[in-house]
């Protein structure tokens, strides 16, 4: 018994002529053999593949495609295969940051994982997930700066989080005040 129908054979044929050919295909040609053919071609064709036949292999499939990128992380609807992806991501030298901007945070073991990874993801953690905790994480995460404290919502602005910050970013203007130059009389050439 054959897999593939004539119709799919053809199909097939065009994806592996030419990788942006899957997208012109009429929505009810884009089976799952053709869209698994479709995404191993070019990871960005998961992104035109029919709900009706996505599913986890078509989504791992894209993720062994050679021109794969982070940007297909939001068409992955499976938060174990969007996980998997980002660590794919992250271990193949693209920033955390980078990788996490594409994912929708929904949980807060994702959410730990991010701000763990990078302190500038507390930003794109959902405010229903951000606790005292995890804002004390990304404060004393080695890469942060003072710039994190943009992200911590108002309502954790707790004294207790206020001394951490001081502790962590000490005020430096203060201590080395600038001495203006002294003023020549005269022109200047």
């Amino acid at each position: 018994m054959n897999p593939f129908t004539d119709r799919e054979k053809w199909d097939v044929q065009k994806i592996l002529e030419n990788k942006n050919h899957y997208p012109s295909l009429p929505e009810r040609h884009r089976t799952a053999t053709v869209s698994t053919v479709a995404v191993l071609a070019s990871g960005h064709n998961l992104e035109y593949v029919p709900e009706a036949v996505l599913n986890k292999e078509i989504c791992r499939a894209a993720l062994t495609s050679k021109d794969v990128a982070c940007t297909v992380l939001p068409h992955i609807p499976y938060p174990d295969v969007q996980k998997e992806a980002v660590r794919q991501f992250i271990s193949s030298g693209t920033p955390a940051f980078v990788a996490y901007s594409f994912v929708d945070i929904t949980d807060m073991q994702t959410a730990k994982e991010a701000v763990k990874a990078d302190a500038y993801c507390l930003q794109f953690v959902p405010d229903k997930l951000i606790t005292a905790n995890l804002c004390k994480m990304a404060l004393q995460h080695p890469d942060a700066d003072k710039k994190v404290l943009v992200f911590i919502p108002e309502r954790f602005h707790t004294p207790e989080i206020e001394k951490l910050a001081k502790e962590q970013f000490p005020d430096k203007t203060t201590a080395q005040k600038e001495i203006p130059p002294p003023h020549k009389k005269g022109i200047s050439l």
